[in-house]
């Protein structure tokens, strides 16, 4: 392994073993306020931690919420700074008081009809290669830096070691892991349009496995670009969604006009053989909350969380968190880009959506595979509110299976999945075994009436569980910090 500066000082507490990491909140919750701040719940009950240090109350609450003692009404740790963090809505998934001393490494003694989507013990995240249940899988298979020899093997904790191993490949086999989290604007701030779109750029070359190792490993003020090239794997990483320094005011954009933004935490972009796993993405710290109002509309700064576009083909997308942000995930970028037809071979299973607004994911064109996804929202919170979850746009060839929608206010299948195009521009859906608020989703009820001509079939066998048991399974497994990486 190569180390590069900083590493000699930090493998220590990389390497040690798989002990898990003191949490100041429960697992799949998010931090909003420190001890004597004040979180915004919105108008529905959620569920909302008090503690640090794996010690927690948790209370059903909403709207202003002080992060303080007398609110929850015990001190779970006298003496101590706490958080509070934000959890699922009532009716979700309440975690247990404390968290597990370990993660989950082996299936459960009982598992359910299929594995869980989590590897095994004795694979090494590193090495893996994309499961045989996506697109990914497909053809020549999607191993990125599994190959590598010891010299193109990096371990990294700044922007400068990050940028210097990516250049150092020349399209062999790399494997880069990241230790913390990567400011790409630690230098220093970002002063124009220009200076952000280079020094936010981490574009990853062809065979390369750019992957977290510990809990904590990260990116913030970047953006990772995987273009034009193939057998690429991104895993265990948490991604802040980068805001754009300057957005741009487009009056063409719907009757009224809108904020744009130019950068995603991830793009995928003409590429194939590409495997986007175990990651959270997120808006926080910077939330759309903290932005003004100009011409009306939310001055907006953040893009896309994961986009999908050009052709791009045989993409699996699991396991990952995505979480508090409105415009998630374009698989096709525009109606006018009919190459991309035949192309856009994506799956997404096992993912989390939380307080995502919409397009999770939104499809142009492509063969999309939607299964075992546990979405959670709330049509009138004041902060994300959902407005769909998987939108059918222009040629889409979409089949879902067994996904689980726990959407407050969402009364029929056409809230959580919605015609994204025109009328003379539509795309078809099939789907089964799929679950709203408990009850059978009702495709090709009244509104949610598509084509179900999607023209294809899958090519791989998917290892579906029954969306009855999607959220447990994904709150399990899904996010960041999961994985094991020596």
């Amino acid at each position: 392994m190569t180390l590069l500066p900083l590493a000699a000082l930090i493998s220590t507490t990389l390497f040690a073993s798989t002990a898990a990491h003191a949490s100041d909140w429960p697992e799949s919750f998010s931090t909003c306020a420190a001890q004597g701040g004040t979180c915004d719940d919105g108008t529905s009950k959620r569920q909302v931690s008090y503690g640090i240090k794996n010690k927690w109350v948790l209370k059903s609450l909403s709207g202003k919420v002080a992060c303080t003692t007398a609110t929850f009404g015990s001190d779970p740790y006298p003496g101590v700074d706490k958080k509070c963090a934000l959890g699922p809505l009532d009716g979700g998934t309440t975690p247990p008081t404390t968290p597990p001393t370990t993660p989950p490494t082996t299936p459960p003694t009982t598992p359910p009809t299929t594995p869980p989507t989590t590897p095994p013990a004795a694979s090494d995240p590193v090495t893996q290669a994309a499961p045989a249940t996506g697109w990914a899988s497909y053809s020549t298979g999607t191993r990125g830096g599994a190959a590598a020899l010891q010299k193109d093997v990096f371990l990294v904790s700044s922007a400068s070691q990050l940028l210097s191993a990516l250049k150092t490949g020349g399209g062999r086999p790399m494997q880069i892991k990241i230790y913390g989290t990567i400011d790409m604007a630690a230098d220093g701030p970002l002063k124009s349009v220009a200076e952000q779109g280079v020094r936010s750029l981490i574009s990853l070359p062809s065979n390369t496995t750019l992957i977290g190792a510990g809990p904590n490993a990260g990116i913030v003020n970047g953006r990772i670009m995987i273009k034009g090239v193939d057998n690429v794997i991104v895993r265990n990483l948490t991604i802040a969604n980068p805001c754009d320094i300057a957005p741009v005011w487009d009056p063409k954009d719907t009757s009224t006009g809108n904020w744009n933004s130019r950068y995603d935490g991830l793009n995928v972009d003409k590429s194939t053989h590409v495997w986007i796993d175990h990651n959270t993405f997120t808006d926080a710290p910077r939330t759309d909350d903290q932005f003004p109002k100009e011409n009306g509309k939310l001055k907006q700064c953040h893009d896309g969380a994961l986009d999908i576009k050009n052709g791009a083909d045989y993409v699996t997308v699991s396991n990952n968190v995505f979480k508090l942000h409105e415009k998630n995930t374009l698989v096709g970028s525009s109606d006018d880009t009919t190459s991309d037809d035949g192309h856009l071979s994506v799956t997404f299973h096992g993912n989390h959506y939380m307080d995502i607004s919409g397009r999770s994911p939104r499809v142009r064109f492509g063969k999309v595979h939607v299964y075992n996804n546990y979405y959670q929202g709330d049509r009138d919170a004041k902060l994300y509110p959902h407005h769909y979850s998987i939108g059918v746009g222009y040629k889409a060839k979409i089949v879902s299976q067994h996904n689980a929608f726990d959407v407050i206010g969402a009364k029929e299948c056409g809230n959580v999945v919605e015609s994204s195009g025109s009328s003379g521009k539509t795309g078809a859906i099939i789907d089964s075994g799929s679950l709203l608020n408990g009850a059978a989703l009702g495709m090709g009820g009244g509104s949610c009436k598509f084509s179900s001509a999607i023209g294809w079939t899958l090519p791989y066998t998917p290892a579906v569980i029954d969306a009855s048991t999607v959220r447990e399974s994904v709150l399990r497994n899904a996010g960041a910090g999961k994985l094991v990486v020596r």
